[in-house]
Parts: C-alpha cells; structure tokens; sequence
C-alpha cells in the first residue's frame, strides 16, 4: 500500500463544509457556510473561484444535472437555486427559493445535504448556536423530489450531518452528530422511502474523541467519517461496527467533512473548520480551517449525484 499523504491545498476558511467532486468537470465544490459562500477548486491549476449567496448561510451545494451553470444548494431554511458561471468569482447572487423548512429562519438553518441515484435532494436542518451551545432537537432530516415538496423523513435532530449510500443502494447511512453515532436505514430508491433504524457506530462505545460529521462511502462499502473536535477521519465497515483506520491531521482538529474526488475517484478531499478558535488554538492547529487532499488510501469512492429538477427549472 502506498504511503498516505495529507496535502493543505486552500484556505483557511470559517467553516468549510459540504465537498462535492463533479465528475463532468473534474472540479471540487463546497462551501463556507456563514461566508454565505460556494467555492469552485481546480486541482488541475490550483484555481478557486467563488460566489456569495445573499440569502444566508450555505449548507450545501450540488449541480444540476444536465446544465453546466445551475446549482441546488441549502441556504438559511431555504433550498434554493442558482446560476454560476463557476469558472468566474461573482460577487453575489439572488437565488430563487425553491421550498422552505416549515421553521423560523433566525432559530435554524439547513446543514449537510446531497443527491441520491434518483436525484432528489437529502438535506437537514440544525438550531443555531447560541453563546456557544447548540440547541437540541430542533432540525429534522428531509428529501425533496422533483414535485419540489420537501418530506420530513427523520424529525427531531440536533445537528443534521453525513450523508451515504452503499453500494447496492437499498441502504442510507445517517449521522446526526449530537447522538455520536452513525444511523442505518433501509432504503427504496424509487418511493425514497426510510425504514428501520439500526445503530452501525457508536463514537461513544467506541473511545472516539470529538464529533461525527460529514460523512462518505468507498466502492467496499467502508465508510468515512470527518471527527470535528478530534483531528481525524475515520474509516469504518459499517456492517461489523469495526474500525479499519483513523486518518490524523497533525495541524487541523475541527475536520468537518469528506468527499472523493479526482479522475481516478481516488483522492479524499477533507474540509475543516477555524471558526471559534482562539490565538493560541491557531497557532497549534495552523491549517484550521484549510482544504485538504489525502492520496494513497488505496480505496476509491462513487461519482457523486447531482440534483434533477423539473424541465422549467434547467
């Protein structure tokens, strides 16, 4: 097995979140949530181009199918959608609210969110912090299909995070981070119906420090999982509860989320965090915050799923 590199390739960032590698350009998406920014890197040049999105936070941000300028993302309570000439930084855009969680937009906002197979939207809703404290069971986790309708699928939440299929795709993996663990469900891929709810980790009973949050899958099976407040990825088989390895960054503890990436689906490209952290914290964790890249885990993930909207939309 060649030897695991963890590579710093831009930032820092506040709160960097939610990595989506779109095949059809080879370029890596994600955001800044309370930037209220989407980012557009280029491994090939190095470049970032970016856009400020005046609605409020972003959560998450995912391609359109079938167009090469419209994007889906998770904006304050609302899903909205956008068009970007991506290869260009905007200042801003006004986008066009598709649905709204049934909630007050100054109590919540949506998190983490991605497409399945049949390109409906996952995406789930969190309290805002206040004085530090993240307000229990006030988010829910939702779909949202092509009628544009959003369906309440788990209710409540604490902080709505990772999101994966597994291979045979009749599984959702599931985090919601306050649990510290990582949730199973069946999964129908034509209704986009849930069912039975089974623990497959377990932080807690396990001995890991910090935080589950954003969440991917190899073509084994095997799970990644970003430890905010712990410096580390772990990869976990989620169908014996064992853990196959932790991946530790040295310079960066709050890790926030993972996605493959690269024409190989090979590279895992990890964000972070450095929003919070005091001088000293800084300075001991000097890539807080940053991009990162990590080649050489042997492993590849799944094309990611864009969203598939109405024709009128597109």
């Amino acid at each position: 097995m060649s030897e695991v590199t963890i590579e710093p390739l831009a930032g820092p960032y506040g709160l960097g979140e939610g990595p989506h590698w779109d095949c059809i350009s080879q370029k890596l998406y994600f955001v800044d949530i309370f930037a209220q920014k989407i980012f557009r890197f280029d491994p090939a040049t190095g470049g970032l181009t970016s856009i400020f999105v005046e609605n409020g936070p972003v959560g998450f941000v995912i391609p359109v199918e079938g167009s090469t300028n419209k994007f889906v993302a998770g904006s304050s309570i609302d899903i909205v959608v956008l068009s970007w000439d991506s290869e260009k930084t905007l200042a801003s855009c006004t986008p066009q609210i598709l649905v709204s969680a049934d909630s007050n937009r100054t109590e919540i906002r949506f998190n983490d969110g991605k497409a399945d197979s049949s390109g409906r939207v996952w995406a789930g809703t969190m309290g805002l912090e206040k004085n530090g404290i993240y307000p229990p069971n006030m988010g829910s986790l939702y779909s949202m299909d092509n009628d544009l309708v959003l369906k309440k699928q788990v209710s409540p939440v604490s902080i709505s995070n990772g999101l994966a299929w597994n291979p045979d795709n009749n599984t959702l993996y599931y985090i919601d981070s306050l649990t510290y663990q990582v949730w199973a469900y069946n999964y129908n891929s034509e209704t986009g119906t849930i069912s039975n709810k089974k623990i497959v980790f377990d932080f807690q009973k396990n001995n890991i420090l910090g935080i589950p949050d954003g969440m991917t899958i190899d073509t084994n099976g095997n799970l990644w999982v970003a430890v905010y407040s712990g410096g580390s990825v772990l990869n976990i088989n989620p169908k014996t509860g064992e853990l196959l390895r932790s991946v530790k960054f040295n310079d960066a503890k709050n890790i926030t989320s993972v996605a493959f990436g690269g024409s190989n689906l090979d590279i895992l490209y990890v964000t972070s965090a450095s929003m919070g952290l005091n001088e000293n914290q800084l300075k001991e964790q000097p890539h807080a915050g940053y991009l990162f890249a990590i080649k050489g885990l042997g492993v590849h993930g799944f094309p990611s799923n864009n969203v598939k909207l109405p024709n009128k939309l597109t």
